[in-house]
């Protein structure tokens, strides 16, 4: 799964990166957490993290619907009460489709799949954390909705909130009749915020 990702996207922004416009760097801050069915008396939490990318930007389907797909370094996780966090980390492909709504402004909806490349279980903070990828599944897979303003030619901000559709937490079999996912689903959400800068064509 980890080959078909990375072949994936190398296809997307091959071809993207020749018929684009630009290409922008992205970074900013993700509100990181997680809905957990059923919760265990509230005890996750949100974290603050970060994520960074690139972006191939003003490739349209026809005047008005674009496609955007970009590649992020994705920190996701959360905080459990009274023990440390939990940080997962991702390799995520957004793909988006967008539509204008205003000067300057466009609306940005569509699927990401992301692949994990690390995890770390912390205790008490980060600066106690361990490289620990047994808790959770390689894929997590969802849909991105989002806006983002242009400031300039060269700048851009952009805010988007991320659905995780996958059970991330790793199943196991509890019995002959049943499986840990039976009774207990864990699924990433996040809210972004983030500065664009483009370069290259216009």
């Amino acid at each position: 799964m980890k080959k078909l990702i990375a072949a994936i996207a190398l296809s997307v922004f091959t071809f993207a990166k020749t018929n684009a416009q630009s290409v922008a760097f992205k970074a900013g801050y993700t509100h990181s957490d997680v809905m957990v069915s059923p919760e265990p008396a509230n005890i996750f939490t949100p974290k603050e993290t970060f994520h960074a990318g690139i972006a191939i930007k003003d490739l349209k389907f026809n005047d008005k619907i674009g496609f955007q797909p970009e590649v992020l370094y994705s920190m996701q996780g959360f905080k459990v009460a009274g023990v440390g966090n939990v940080g997962i980390h991702y390799l995520s492909v957004p793909l988006l489709v967008t539509f204008p709504v205003a000067e300057g402004l466009e609306l940005q909806v569509g699927p990401q799949i992301s692949y994990m490349v690390n995890s770390r279980v912390g205790v008490v903070s980060d600066l106690f954390s361990v490289s620990y990828k047994g808790l959770f599944n390689d894929i997590d897979a969802g849909a991105v909705a989002g806006v983002e303003y242009k400031v300039s030619d060269n700048v851009s901000l952009g805010g988007r909130y991320y659905l995780g559709m996958t059970n991330v937490n790793k199943d196991f079999s509890l019995g002959s009749n049943s499986n840990f996912s039976d009774y207990f689903q864990m699924k990433n959400t996040g809210l972004q915020a983030y500065v664009s800068f483009s370069f290259g064509k216009k």
